[in-house]
C-alpha cells in the first residue's frame, strides 16, 4: 500500500514543476510501473545517510486532459503526484509534505491525499530513533524479508510414493521404512543441502553487518581503534580514497563472521555484547528447543561439509531444512533485541 497525493497547481508549466521538484533533491528517471501518460517526467527522492529513508519519494509531473481538468476544477495543464509506502519513514513521509507545501506555495491550487483527505497533509507518527536503530531495523528487515522468499520459494520434495508388485507405499502406510530409505535419492535434497550456505551468508552478514552499522555511530569504538597500531594493505587504502570502501568494512575485515568466537570476540571488547551469553540459550524452533549456541555450530559444521569437502546430508528433508531457516530467523530476532537493548532505543524506521 501506499500514500499517494495528487496537486492540481493553478498556473504552472512543466519545466517550472520539474525544476521546483529537482531543488528538492529529486532525481529525473525512469518508472517502469507507473510511467503515465506521454510527456510525463518522472523524478525518485530518497535520504540514505543515517538510514532515513525507508523507501523514499516518487514523483511525477503529468499532462492534464479536458476531463481531469473538469473533475479537479483546474485550468492548469499539469499536475504533480508524489507516492511514499504505508511503511515509509517519517522522514519520506515528512519530505513529501515538503514537496506538496513547495508546490503550492510557489504555484497554488489544492490538492487530494488519498490517505487523508482533500488539501491533508500525512500526519506523521514519529517514534524515538537513532541512526543506529535505523541501521539496524533496516539490516534485519532486509534478512527478513530474504529468508520469507527463500521459504516461499522452496521446492517441495519429488518422491510421493513407490509402486511395488505389492500395491502403492506412501509416508502413510510405509511399515517397512523403505521410503525413507528411497527419499534419500529425491533430487531435492540436494538442493536443501545446496541452500544451507546460503542460511550461514545471512547469519555472516547480520554479524558483519550489525558490526558495521554500530561502529559507524559509535564514537568511543572508534577512537579505541584509532589508538591500535595495524597494517593496512594499499589496496585497501585505494579503495577507501575511490570511495570503494569504508573504514567500518576494513576493521570488520580484521574479524572472521563465520567463526561464532571471532564474532564474540568482536562485539564483546568492541561494544560490550556478550554473544556467547545471548547463544547460549534455548529458542523454540518448530517443535524443538534446542540451545542456539550448539544448533549454530552444527549448522556452520554442515555448510562447511558442502562447501569444502560437497559432503551432502541425504537426510535433510524438506521440513529439516524449514527448522534450519527457522533457526536462523530466531538467531536474527535474539541478536536484534539483543542490540536494541544496547542502544537503549526500539529498532524501527524511524
Amino acid at each position: 500500500m501506499s500514500i499517494e497525493i495528487w496537486q492540481f497547481p493553478k498556473a504552472a508549466e512543466r519545466a517550472q514543476l520539474v525544476k521546483a521538484l529537482k531543488e528538492l533533491g529529486y532525481r529525473e528517471g525512469k518508472n517502469v510501473f507507473s510511467p503515465g501518460p506521454p510527456r510525463t517526467v518522472s523524478l525518485f527522492w530518497a535520504e540514505p545517510q543515517d538510514f532515513k529513508s525507508t523507501s523514499g519519494v516518487d514523483a511525477s509531473v503529468f499532462p492534464l486532459d479536458e476531463k481531469w481538468k473538469e473533475a479537479w476544477e483546474t485550468p492548469n495543464d499539469w499536475a504533480v503526484r508524489t507516492r511514499t509506502s504505508i511503511w515509509a519513514s517519517s522522514f519520506d513521509q515528512e519530505h513529501q509534505n515538503k514537496t506538496v507545501r513547495r508546490i503550492r506555495k510557489d504555484f497554488g491550487g489544492s490538492f487530494y491525499n488519498d490517505h487523508f483527505g482533500h488539501n491533508r497533509y500525512n500526519v506523521i507518527e514519529r517514534c524515538p530513533s537513532t541512526p543506529a536503530s535505523r541501521g539496524i531495523y533496516a539490516l534485519v528487515t532486509r534478512l527478513q524479508g530474504e529468508l520469507d522468499s527463500l521459504e516461499n520459494g522452496l521446492p517441495l520434495e519429488s518422491i510421493k510414493s513407490l509402486v511395488t508388485p505389492k500395491g502403492l507405499i506412501t509416508e502413510q502406510n510405509d511399515k517397512t521404512g523403505v521410503m525413507r530409505v528411497v527419499k534419500q535419492i529425491d533430487p531435492s535434497r540436494v538442493i536443501y543441502n545446496g541452500l544451507v550456505p546460503f542460511l550461514v551468508a545471512a547469519i555472516e552478514c547480520l554479524f558483519r553487518e550489525s558490526f558495521e552499522v554500530l561502529l559507524t555511530y559509535d564514537t568511543s569504538a572508534q577512537r579505541m581503534f584509532e589508538e591500535q597500531n595495524r597494517k593496512v594493505p594499499f589496496t585497501e587504502v585505494a579503495a577507501l580514497a575511490r570511495g570503494e570502501t569504508c573504514l567500518e568494512r576494513i576493521t570488520s575485515e580484521w574479524y572472521s563472521f563465520q567463526s561464532l568466537d571471532s564474532v564474540h570476540k568482536a562485539f564483546k571488547e568492541v561494544f560490550g555484547i556478550d554473544v556467547w551469553k545471548v547463544l547460549r540459550s534455548r529458542k523454540k524452533i518448530r517443535n524443538r528447543l534446542p540451545m542456539l549456541s550448539d544448533a549454530l555450530q552444527n549448522l556452520i559444521g554442515a555448510r562447511h561439509g558442502v562447501v569444502h569437502h560437497f559432503s551432502l546430508d541425504r537426510q535433510l528433508d524438506r521440513e529439516g531444512f524449514l527448522g534450519l531457516l527457522e533457526l536462523v530467523r530466531a538467531l536474527v530476532e535474539v541478536m536484534a533485541k539483543e542490540i536494541e537493548n544496547k542502544l537503549g532505543v526500539l529498532l524501527g524506521p524511524g
